[in-house]
């Protein structure tokens, strides 16, 4: 432990010299700094107790008895990373620490979440910690579990957190992240928590109420409402469209300021159009 604080803090340290160089918008190079070398400090941490299953992007990191459960992970992992860096157009570079939780309890613990809160995958400043399989799917053949994760586990939408925050540097609201992810997470998988075009927009929270995410009671409707508006976003101006408003994200502007770039409307007006949209 002691060793990971002193990791920490020589990131830290690096990290504030290159701030003295680089003031503007120092909190996206912070933000990059952080991540890689989260990274790096899970990679050795997790190698302590931890057996482990390395591949080209990605090691998942388990307890004794899970084997089969990392099998079925590190191969969803490998297999919509391609993908995912496709639609991204960037590579991570670095490989990405998985850590397995046999119990939900226990992953939960970790964030110091609510026990009985419903986790299935958590993306967090470059790493992923997910699930195992066998927790909620239940014991049975490996290609089973295999197909039943593949179609309805979290890897597809965790790491498609992992391209947002290598795209924008950390600077995306959240819920314009979990929109992203769960587009992708859809056009992988084929789920989703409603259809785009079904959203009820007489309940539909506010910009200034998104920008709460995290916090809002209705969480279903939260994440179904992200989605819906990022679809909108796509079914005008295309997959790119996207990617151009992460990208200026990553360049340090406001979403607002990103949007109006992109689409030539400022967020309020994209918001109504949204709206129009749904009751068309």
């Amino acid at each position: 432990m002691l060793r990971l604080l002193k990791l920490s803090l020589v990131g830290l340290l690096v990290s504030a010299l290159v701030l003295i160089n680089i003031p503007i918008n120092a909190n996206l190079y912070m933000n990059s700094l952080i991540r890689e070398l989260n990274k790096r400090v899970l990679l050795w941490y997790f190698a302590r107790g931890m057996d482990s299953l390395p591949g080209e992007r990605f090691v998942v990191f388990y307890e004794d008895g899970r084997s089969t459960d990392a099998r079925v992970v590190f191969e969803a992992a490998e297999s919509f990373y391609p993908q995912l860096a496709s639609d991204f157009g960037v590579d991570v570079g670095s490989r990405t620490p998985v850590r397995l939780y046999a119990d939900m309890r226990d992953l939960n613990r970790s964030f110091g979440w609510p026990l009985n809160a419903s986790t299935m995958g958590v993306y967090w400043a470059g790493s992923i910690r997910v699930l195992a399989p066998e927790a909620w799917i239940g014991e049975g053949e490996e290609q089973e579990i295999r197909t039943l994760f593949m179609e309805s586990g979290p890897m597809a939408h965790e790491i498609a957190h992992l391209f947002v925050d290598q795209v924008t540097r950390g600077n995306c609201p959240r819920w314009f992240n979990e929109g992203v992810a769960q587009y992708q997470e859809y056009r992988l998988t084929g789920f989703n928590f409603g259809e785009a075009r079904a959203f009820p927009t007489q309940i539909a929270y506010t910009l200034t109420e998104l920008e709460n995410f995290d916090t809002l009671e209705n969480q279903n409707r939260a994440y179904h409402q992200s989605f819906s508006m990022v679809v909108f976003l796509i079914e005008f101006r295309g997959w790119p469209a996207v990617l151009e408003v992460l990208t200026e994200l990553g360049a340090g502007r406001s979403l607002d300021e990103a949007i109006v770039m992109v689409t030539g409307s400022n967020l309020q007006q994209f918001y109504r159009a949204w709206q129009a949209w749904i009751l068309e």
